[in-house]
């Protein structure tokens, strides 16, 4: 183990009494990043897309995930189903990477081996006196789950479910009942120069929002009223008031309601999901690594059809402070190449990026990580 991961080790292992930044090798060097990809995104629950941007029979998602080219396909039979993207004969990637819709099968663009939706092999041309025996022939097929209409992916041979993965998580989000969101966003996509840690961390952490967010995020959800609610290394809640929420006069138009929704709640499930949950909405983050210091970032939300269609002005507000989340990263990017520079100490208001890290050290390492925490907020989210 070289001396940068073994730095990155010891700092990801601590608990919060202890806890520092990173060592900012660990944020560009590709040893470290081809760590990464071996070990967790290629072994562990991947978030990748909303289910309803595949709803209809046909509809595709191709991409790359840690090296592997893979495609999400909705089946004729209504089922998702998530397969390898490069052709049996000879290695050829089948399906443009991005969405896309199946005109019936896969054909392969270099000698047209033909595939339906299930990755079967169904066609070889020209064979000539050599057989091919197609049932050996089909696409490998990886593991694939849907959680709150978000659709995970998982390379590894025989991993634990995405529900035990969850633990009891479904115990703080029910009480928005996000079963209701039944309409999906039209998602943004964009490319950050920056590693993927340093977007995660930036997304799930609120400490940043009184100076980053200033004009945006700060006015509505403001950093002061932010706090820890539960969580560990393998997925972390935390919440906040949501400022000139009318909570009086939604009590006189809906009758009672609970607490919570005069909050929203931020979850994290590292590797590549944060989300933002409150009662009328669940906005979700996809944070893909596409290389050690480039990180694909994409952006949607679900809401319930009754909830109306999103304004032009809150589209406006979602991409002003993505654009300022954006600049942000770019420049603590540009930090992580000092050779002399060292990350300092984790504040309270970062307990969750120590749950992050854990999660990191847990994965890479085999590290052991602290018992879950729970704050005396939990009340507010029990049903």
């Amino acid at each position: 183990m070289n001396n940068v991961i073994e730095a990155y080790r010891q700092a990801a292992s601590a608990s919060l009494d202890t806890a520092e930044s990173l060592p900012f090798e660990s944020y560009h060097q590709p040893d470290v990043y081809q760590l990464e990809a071996d070990r967790i995104f290629s072994n562990d629950w991947v978030f990748v897309c909303a289910e309803q941007e595949l709803a209809n029979p046909g509809d595709y998602y191709a991409l790359s995930l840690a090296g592997e080219a893979i495609a999400i396909i909705r089946g004729e039979d209504g089922q998702l189903r998530v397969m390898s993207n490069n052709c049996r004969h000879r290695g050829t990637p089948l399906l443009d990477e991005g969405f896309g819709k199946l005109q019936k099968n896969i054909v392969c663009p270099y000698h047209a081996w033909t595939y339906n939706d299930q990755g079967e092999l169904k066609g070889v041309p020209f064979p000539g006196n050599t057989p091919v025996d197609k049932a050996s022939h089909c696409l490998p097929r990886f593991h694939i789950e849907s959680w709150l209409g978000l659709v995970f992916v998982n390379l590894a041979d025989n991993p634990r479910s995405l529900a035990e993965r969850l633990g009891h998580i479904g115990d703080y989000t029910a009480i928005f009942e996000p079963e209701t969101f039944d309409r999906c966003s039209q998602p943004d996509t964009d490319n950050w120069q920056a590693n993927w840690k340093l977007v995660m961390e930036n997304g799930m952490e609120s400490y940043h929002l009184f100076k980053v967010h200033k004009q945006t995020l700060e006015t509505i959800t403001p950093t002061k009223t932010s706090f820890y609610v539960t969580g560990s290394a393998e997925w972390t809640l935390t919440a906040g008031e949501i400022k000139g929420y009318s909570g009086s006069l939604m009590k006189w138009l809906m009758g009672s309601y609970p607490e919570a929704w005069n909050h929203y709640m931020l979850i994290s499930v590292p590797p590549s999901m944060i989300a933002i949950l409150d009662k009328e909405s669940l906005s979700w983050l996809c944070v893909l690594p596409q290389g050690p210091d480039e990180t694909r970032v994409r952006s949607g939300y679900l809401s319930s059809k009754s909830s109306g269609k999103e304004s032009k002005s809150s589209k406006s507000f979602t991409q002003a402070f993505f654009a300022e989340d954006k600049v942000i990263c770019e420049r603590v990017q540009r930090g992580m190449s000092s050779r002399k520079g060292k990350g300092g100490k984790l504040v309270e208001m970062e307990r969750i990026i120590v749950d992050f890290h854990q999660f990191l050290a847990s994965r890479l390492f085999g590290s052991d990580t602290d018992n879950p925490f729970s704050s005396e907020h939990t009340h507010l989210f029990k049903k």
